[in-house]
């Protein structure tokens, strides 16, 4: 399908979709401290995935941001670890609000 824009192609919406939902479940670990920094890997992977595909400029920083975030939270947790902790809830839900706003549909709005 040449010239297809990435907005209309079903794969890019897939991995986006993906891509945010390893990021969500990996703020959610995160937050509930389970397996926290495997948690942390799957943010910045979902962040990463979900970046490729160019869908969504404005949630797509937030999910950034936040994922930028708990890698900061964790580094500062190894010193503070109750400002690590309050950084990594902030990044956190950081990462879901854009992550429930930003998710893209494969449906249009009529």
């Amino acid at each position: 399908m040449m010239g297809v824009p990435a907005r209309s192609d079903p794969s890019a919406i897939r991995i986006t979709q993906a891509g945010l939902i390893i990021a969500a479940v990996g703020a959610l670990m995160v937050v509930f401290g389970l397996f926290g920094m495997v948690g942390l890997v799957m943010t910045v992977i979902g962040a990463v995935l979900a970046a490729r595909t160019g869908l969504g400029h404005a949630w797509y920083t937030a999910v950034a941001l936040g994922a930028g975030l708990e890698v900061i939270a964790r580094l500062v947790a190894e010193s503070a670890e109750t400002l690590g902790g309050w950084l990594a809830v902030v990044a956190s839900v950081i990462i879901l609000c854009a992550v429930s706003l930003g998710y893209p549909t494969t449906g249009r709005a009529r």
